[in-house]
């Protein structure tokens, strides 16, 4: 809520913002440790890139009514749960659809933020078809509605770097309360590096939701609380998005592949239009559902289709598609060097972090991450480079 109602000074030299929160708890010998302030404290740092100052106090609440009821038996049994964000997006979508596909014989909650009621039916509808397709041994939905009332009135910081707060917050107490000590995010590990597409980017804009720095962070924080170990798992972590939409189990519901959304403007603001289709989200998801065979099944719902090469486009229009040819450049460039990682390093400082985060949590040697990375970025780079949407780019260049 702090981030979203904050605006960023428009000086980028003076971009970051101070933050100075009283946050009242009802258990405030479990908060005030400074070992748990510190540790939210540096992974929202590292997540907004601003500072922060955390207090907590001593809060008067009465009880709500969904603290009076007794709680819903998600496990009727005691076999294994596995607990995972399920935003509706393709990622979550084709990540559950595999977990399921490979073990059916445990149960699956799925925990989801709702923004707003055209993405919870979106959810609902996803969930419905994966349990019918699939047949799991249960398919629990947990939805939290989160949205500020209001905001039509007053400007808002359009970046909202803390959402990965809110969702793995989220996550984290559901997991807390079924005693389940692992959090699973179905993300493509491209997404998950989020590697700038600018050379000097202001850095604001560029999402570290579910970096594996950022993940590391909050993993620290969780434990810190709770005093046990607690970890969030990216099984997807070095695969790209079209290697997680080839699982087989993505056959079987290829017809509800379309109502899965990834655009960062969604829901676009126009009748039966899901889609920007210039977003680099949404250009991510056209090359992995073109390089997995299901461009068929997405046809529908862009406001522009790239794939159909409609004409009358700007350029300026085009950034997304240009940004995104620019960095697959710079990587390939990276690779041909003699010693690719030292070479990736020097384009992409971040990708240092991104190591050593995932060694710890997958607890992995430091060449064996390097090697999964460099087999990533090259994949990508390979489907990148047979994406039909290259035609665009020819043609503009002739234009230019």
């Amino acid at each position: 809520m702090a981030d979203r109602i904050s605006l960023r000074p428009q000086d980028q030299e003076a971009g970051q913002r101070q933050f100075e929160l009283a946050i009242p708890v009802r258990e405030l010998s479990a908060w005030n440790r400074r070992s748990v302030a510190d540790s939210l404290a540096r992974y929202l740092c590292y997540l907004t890139e601003d500072a922060w100052s955390i207090e907590f106090c001593q809060g008067q609440f009465h009880p709500k009514s969904s603290e009076r009821q007794q709680f819903l038996d998600l496990v009727p049994d005691g076999a294994p749960v596995s607990v995972s964000l399920f935003s509706g997006g393709l990622d979550s979508f084709a990540g559950t659809v595999a977990a399921i596909s490979e073990n059916r014989d445990q149960h699956y909650v799925c925990v989801s933020s709702v923004p707003s009621p055209r993405q919870e039916s979106l959810q609902r509808r996803q969930l419905s078809a994966i349990r019918s397709a699939l047949t799991p041994r249960t398919l629990t939905s947990v939805r939290v509605h989160s949205h500020l009332n209001g905001t039509e009135s007053r400007r808002e910081e359009p970046t909202r770097r803390a959402r990965g707060f809110l969702f793995l917050s989220l996550g984290t107490a559901i997991a807390a309360t079924l005693d389940v000590r692992r959090l699973s995010i179905f993300e493509n590990g491209i997404g998950a590096l989020n590697l700038p597409y600018e050379r000097f980017p202001g850095g604001i804009a560029n999402s570290r939701a579910v970096h594996p720095h950022a993940l590391k962070l909050f993993q620290k924080f969780v434990s810190e609380l709770h005093d046990m170990d607690f970890s969030v798992d990216i099984p997807c972590s070095y695969r790209t998005k079209a290697e997680m939409c080839l699982h087989p189990g993505m056959e079987k519901l290829r017809q509800k592949i379309g109502e899965t959304f990834s655009c960062d403007g969604f829901p676009v603001r126009q009748a039966k239009t899901s889609h920007c289709g210039l977003c680099t989200s949404c250009i991510l998801r056209r090359l992995a559902l073109q390089q997995a065979g299901f461009a068929d099944c997405d046809s529908q719902g862009y406001l522009v289709d790239l794939l159909s090469f409609q004409p009358g486009v700007s350029p300026g229009r085009l950034k997304g598609l240009f940004a995104m040819d620019w960095q697959v450049g710079r990587i390939v460039r990276a690779l041909q060097a003699e010693s690719k990682w030292e070479s990736l390093m020097k384009e992409f400082p971040e990708l240092r972090d991104a190591c050593l985060a995932s060694m710890n949590m997958k607890n992995a040697s430091e060449s064996e991450t390097q090697l999964q990375l460099i087999r990533l970025l090259s994949k990508h780079c390979a489907e990148w480079n047979s994406f039909p949407v290259q035609r665009w780019l020819r043609e503009q260049s002739k234009a230019a």
